[in-house]
């Protein structure tokens, strides 16, 4: 999963920064509640969405998932809110009030900054190539770019949780997992073909 201070290197790259506040701005029209929030922590949401998707798949959030939410984005924030709400966190709940509306917007920001920072969506890319048959997925994953490795397991996985392990999960949330990977343009990358083969859908 990604550190606050790889979040903080990112948002500073121009390209990167454009894109979130593009976001930002579209957001803080109808949302004036998250005007005070500052670009790191709003990016710390955007990286935070799929798993928001993922828990809201059967139409509300439960009280572990929130937390567990709530966690991986306090972890890559701005932090120092030992005694106040943690900006993040409040944007978190802004998100799951509203999120009919701002799924898609999220997800769609979200996918220009992943494309942006990882060659492994470039056409020619050797990663969107399948690698040599019976090779493990550990090797797949070491083949892999560090970033990319970094993002699926921010987007998908609880924090604590590493790309190789297996798990289990429902069949809807394995359905929407596909379908976030789609809207992120992750789908034809094959890391991401390869991760999610490490889930057992019950």
């Amino acid at each position: 999963m990604l550190s606050e201070n790889e979040v903080e290197q990112l948002i500073s790259i121009p390209e990167v920064n454009e894109i979130v506040r593009q976001v930002y701005q579209e957001m803080a029209k109808e949302e004036s509640a998250i005007q005070g929030i500052g670009i790191h922590d709003f990016f710390s949401g955007m990286l935070v969405s799929p798993s928001i998707a993922m828990a809201r798949v059967d139409g509300t959030t439960s009280l572990i998932e929130e937390l567990t939410i709530n966690k991986k984005a306090r972890r890559i924030s701005k932090g120092g809110f030992f005694l106040t709400q943690d900006p993040v966190v409040k944007l978190v709940g802004i998100m799951q009030n509203q999120w009919d509306i701002w799924e898609y917007r999220l997800l769609d920001g979200l996918s220009k900054v992943v494309a942006f920072v990882t060659p492994e969506l470039g056409e020619n890319s050797s990663s969107n190539k399948r690698m040599e048959e019976g090779n493990s997925f550990f090797l797949d994953i070491l083949r892999s770019s560090y970033l990319l490795v970094r993002l699926i397991e921010t987007f998908f996985l609880p924090e604590g949780e590493v790309i190789t392990n297996t798990r289990k999960i429902s069949k809807n949330e394995f359905q929407k997992m596909i379908d976030i990977g789609a809207q992120l343009k992750l789908d034809n990358v094959y890391t991401f073909q390869s991760f999610i083969k490490t889930f057992e859908v019950k």
